[in-house]
């Protein structure tokens, strides 16, 4: 079983995700996109959508514009690992 850099330098253990209502319980705040996001602006990035372990960043097609993503609350556990992935840091944790 592969580690991920973060659970590398924080000594973390690897967890499995977890997915549906038990997820709500692992941490007090979920990832939300803000307007400072690639899409906003015309420009295709899926790279937080890639780094998801649960596949809770889906992507909207949008009309005349790149899709943009969309947080599915439900299978969000708060990990933060699609934090750091984005390029001008537009996810922003909020309270679940």
């Amino acid at each position: 079983m592969g580690f991920t850099r973060r659970q590398l330098l924080t000594g973390l253990k690897a967890h499995p995700p977890r997915v549906g209502p038990d997820a709500a319980n692992d941490l007090p705040w979920r990832a939300q996109a803000g307007t400072a996001c690639l899409t906003h602006r015309g420009i295709e990035c899926r790279v937080c959508g890639e780094t998801c372990s649960t596949q809770a960043i889906h992507f909207r097609p949008q009309p005349g514009g790149p899709a943009r993503p969309q947080i599915d609350a439900a299978r969000c556990t708060g990990c933060g690992h699609c934090l750091p992935a984005c390029p001008v840091a537009a996810l922003v944790p909020e309270a679940a």
